[in-house]
Parts: C-alpha cells; structure tokens; sequence
C-alpha cells in the first residue's frame, strides 16, 4: 500500500480544511508571520515561504493544512515527519498551530489536528508530538481535547 500526504477536504461550516497549496503562499505567510511575531522568533516571512515552498515540493518532509472561509485563510498547521527507532519508525511532529484572533473558539485549531491526524493514520504512523511555548494554554486545551497527554521531557537547544 503506498504511503500517502494527502488529506481530503474537510468541510466545516463556516470554514473548511484542506492541504495547502502554491496559491495560498501569500496568505499562509502573512499568517506565519503573525504566529512568529506572538512567539517572538528570530524567523521571518520570508524564512517561513521558504520552509513552506520546501515542503509542498518534498510531501516526504511534511504537511501543512489550511482553514478557508470564503477564499480568505483563518488558521494553518504544520507538521513534520521524522523517523525514529524510539517509537518504531516515522512519525509526526506538529510544528506550528495557528487560528486568526477572529476565528479562535470556533474550532478551526481543533479541526486542524484532526487533518494532520487523520494524515498520521494515513501514512501509517503511531507517534505524534507537539512542543508547545510555556504558557499557551489555548493549544494546550486543543491538544488535551484532541488526546495528547503532556509528557514529562526537557528540551534543551542550541543556536548556531
């Protein structure tokens, strides 16, 4: 059976979600644009096209969805795949969650996880994981919702 990306369009009133793709580009990066300004990171817009564009043309390396409402995007997520003997082969890491302001509590983020998780069960993949920045308790209860479990790790970094 071969491994698929896809994921079929979800359609929610009054929004639906679907894969991104190349004619969302602008729109999708003045959305990632809000999320890094929130999480005050070093990344751009542009850095963020970048990673975008790189993906939708290398559909091993990830997935991004979108929330559409007449034409306009409300809310985007990210996911990458990864493989790691740890948790018996690929799996997904959730990258970026984010829902216009006007558009949060409506179930957009909500729908968004269950796109990449649908994908996940998709390609076959049983572990999947989300960092959240300390003190968004609205994707904390996104995520809860959604099943996950908070899992006791550190995660240390280093800029280079």
């Amino acid at each position: 059976m071969p491994v698929t990306s896809r994921v079929s369009t979800v359609s929610v009133h009054p929004f639906q979600i679907r894969a991104a793709a190349s004619q969302d580009m602008d729109q999708l990066c003045g959305l990632a644009s809000e999320l890094l300004a929130n999480i005050r990171a070093e990344g751009t817009a542009d850095d963020a096209r970048r990673v975008f564009e790189h993906i939708m043309n290398s559909a091993d390396l990830g997935i991004i969805v979108v929330a559409e409402t007449k034409g306009a995007l409300c809310g985007y997520a990210y996911a990458s795949y990864e493989w790691r003997a740890e948790f018996g082969g690929e799996t997904m890491d959730i990258i970026a969650l984010f829902v216009s302001p006007q558009w949060r509590s409506k179930g957009v983020g909500g729908s968004l996880i269950v796109a990449l998780l649908e994908n996940a069960k998709q390609r076959g993949i049983r572990r999947v994981s989300a960092e959240v920045h300390p003190g968004n308790s609205a994707i904390e209860r996104t995520l809860e919702s959604s099943g996950f479990d908070p899992e006791r790790r550190t995660l240390w970094g280093l800029q280079l």
